[in-house]
């Protein structure tokens, strides 16, 4: 059923009539033949027996085959509209859309006072029920269920009780498991506090050891000049393998491993593991470039091929301890 014509503040457009009941359209459903409908008044029309046609051109409808029509619902939606309660008073003007929400609350609309049955606006009716001879009767009739009104609300109290008493024990426990909570969190709190300490004292102990392990740097770069300064180098490449200190030139670096690897990587078991050693560690640090990793690269191989086929498990070249002792006093001068 539709929204009465007179109800709205101007006459709506006559395209918005429902063909059934001959009022604006509420919630409108669309057929496949193209007429519109409210949609309650079509399901009703749809649901009486062999009834499956369209109530203006007969044409088949079944109302799995019909479609809400949004645009007009939209249209009718935002007409205004008068309330329904007018004739009791109500004056208010609203859209459609507004209008069921009024409804529940109009201070106009009709209401039936639950002692006489008397119909009155919903504005009226504290006022008519305060002056209603059948409720103040009501109230002034003996309680005949007074006993049982009595006994009713022992049981509750007892209820109450039980339910007071049980709220207590729990509680109770609630308050014993919270204490060991607590007591579990301080004893953890206690244990936290001193791993702190450990690992300060440990922090200290590494930073210790990294102090006295790391070889002091020359700055005069005197690597190599010596077979001792072989492993020093090595072993301060080592302990900053990562990360370079920028107080240490690259290039100068690089020299440095070059002349160990020149004066003594063909010197048997004397020195060319210290060599090795030394330029293994410099191609695994990312202290240089690409090139010179490249040399690295091949003064490995180089080395790995020398061990190869040199007899490194027999004496050394009869002049290689004379050959280093001469090069690193020229070195030197």
């Amino acid at each position: 059923m539709g929204l009465a014509s007179q109800s709205f503040v101007s006459k709506p457009d006559q395209n918005l009539l429902c063909g059934i009941c001959k009022t604006v359209m509420k919630d409108a459903v669309l057929t496949r033949c193209g007429h519109a409908f409210c949609e309650q008044c079509l399901d009703t029309w749809l649901a009486r027996p062999l009834s499956g046609s369209c109530p203006q051109c007969r044409a088949s409808v079944s109302k799995f085959q019909v479609s809400p029509v949004w645009a007009i619902r939209e249209i009718v939606s935002n007409l205004t509209v008068e309330c329904d309660y007018g004739d009791r008073g109500c004056r208010l003007v609203m859209r459609v859309e507004s209008l069921e929400k009024h409804r529940t609350s109009c201070a106009y609309a009709p209401v039936e006072c639950a002692g006489c049955e008397t119909v009155v606006s919903r504005y009226e009716l504290p006022h008519h029920q305060g002056e209603c001879a059948k409720i103040a009767a009501t109230a002034n009739e003996p309680d005949l269920d007074e006993p049982r009104s009595r006994e009713w609300s022992d049981q509750l109290v007892k209820d109450l009780e039980n339910k007071l008493s049980r709220t207590e024990q729990q509680l109770k426990q609630t308050k014993r498991r919270l204490e060991t909570s607590e007591s579990s969190g301080r004893k953890l709190e206690r244990d936290l506090c001193e791993a702190r300490l450990q690992l300060q004292r440990k922090q200290g102990e590494c930073t210790f050891l990294h102090l006295n392990s790391t070889p002091e740097f020359d700055p005069q770069y005197p690597y190599g000049f010596s077979p001792e300064s072989i492993s020093k180098l090595s072993l301060l490449i080592a302990c900053h393998l990562l990360r370079k200190p920028d107080y240490m030139d690259r290039n100068r670096i690089f020299n440095c491993v070059k002349r160990c690897y020149d004066s003594y990587a063909r010197c048997g078991t004397h020195f060319e593991q210290d060599v090795h050693m030394l330029v293994a560690t410099a191609y695994a640090s990312n202290w240089f470039t690409e090139n010179q990793r490249i040399n690295f690269h091949c003064w490995l191989q180089s080395i790995a091929r020398y061990r190869k086929y040199a007899d490194l498990s027999g004496p050394p070249h009869p002049g290689c301890t004379a050959s280093v002792i001469r090069r690193t006093t020229s070195l030197r001068s």
